[in-house]
């Protein structure tokens, strides 16, 4: 498992996800844990006075290189804004993966390809994050 607080992207750096309130924690999910159970991959919860993270790490070792590491920038987004709303968390999730330079034209294609064709939810997050008139910033 990555470090407490620590998502490790596929090319091996890492990052945290931190808010006003400092870092978001990162933890696995223990087998039985209903994000395992129900496999997905994450989930972002309130945790005390602040947000953390559960990973179900059998499942995001399965996704492509970049929805990996673009899925780390949506669940942040969750704890960021916050919010529960999922095209939110996606919309924001992009927006700050493109200021932190790990998104552009080919990240982009292959995020929309996993999607697939022509996908709503999709179209939807891109024109959301482009209609932003002040970039996010990425999580330090």
């Amino acid at each position: 498992m990555r470090g407490a607080s620590a998502f490790t992207f596929t090319d091996g750096t890492t990052t945290r996800c931190t808010t006003r309130g400092g870092a978001v924690a990162e933890v696995a999910a223990p087998a039985g844990h209903p994000v395992v159970v129900r496999g997905r991959i994450a989930i972002t919860e309130p945790a005390g006075s602040g947000y953390r993270i559960i990973w179900n790490e059998a499942q995001l070792k399965t996704l492509p290189p970049e929805m990996h590491d673009f899925i780390f920038f949506h669940e942040c987004a969750h704890a960021l804004v916050p919010t529960p709303d999922e095209l939110t968390a996606n919309c924001v999730g992009l927006q700050v993966m493109r200021a932190a330079g790990r998104a552009g034209v080919a990240v982009e294609a292959k995020l929309a390809a996993f999607y697939g064709p022509s996908n709503e939810y999709w179209r939807k997050t891109v024109e959301c994050a482009n209609a932003v008139k002040e970039p996010a910033k990425p999580p330090r």
